[in-house]
């Protein structure tokens, strides 16, 4: 596999582990540790994909999404939290998909693919 991909999370733990597993793929990648950064990244860069967690401090996932315009690189939420209202915003946002924490890296991988083909 190849391609740009940003991901943004604000534990350390799972940035490095994601950072891992996708370089690992074959991937670039970027990653950033808050919303702030993640919305200069995306608009500031040419990214096939973005794997974002949706809470964060400050600015989170969904509100990335939204502000990030039209149209955005295909978009990756992941979520321990099931907050409805917010991933209704991501859903109208046409976020690629959503995937619930703890996720299996084989599945992940799946979807980063299919977004860099998209």
């Amino acid at each position: 596999m190849s391609g740009q991909v940003l991901v943004v999370d604000d534990e350390p733990g799972m940035l490095e582990t994601l950072t891992d597993i996708l370089s690992s793929a074959g991937y670039t990648v970027t990653s950033v540790s808050n919303g702030d950064r993640a919305l200069e990244e995306i608009l500031g860069g040419a990214y096939d994909v973005v794997v974002m967690d949706v809470r964060m401090p400050g600015r989170d996932g969904v509100s990335v999404v939204v502000d990030s315009g039209a149209p955005p690189p295909p978009i990756i939420l992941m979520t321990a939290y099931a907050v409805e209202e917010r991933l209704r915003i991501a859903r109208a946002a046409r976020v690629h998909a959503i995937v619930q924490k703890p996720f299996a890296a084989p599945y992940l991988l799946g979807l980063v693919a299919q977004a860099v083909a998209a």
